[in-house]
């Protein structure tokens, strides 16, 4: 008969587990990409040459 510790242990770990799949499973059904716009004509046209994405072409 296994001891009460390794029933706890075992017990613990198969939680943490499950609740890692839930969290990424959350997660992936939200999407990672926020629900406003990131690139606006606004935001590009004060960002620094430095940070702009370089066009096709150049």
């Amino acid at each position: 008969m296994a001891s009460k510790t390794t029933i706890t242990w075992k017990r613990r770990e198969q939680r943490q587990k499950n609740a890692g799949k839930v969290r990424k499973a959350a997660n992936r059904n939200k999407g990672t990409t926020p629900p406003f716009p990131i690139h606006t004509p606004e935001v590009d046209a004060a960002a620094p040459a430095s940070q702009l994405t370089p066009k096709a072409g150049n």
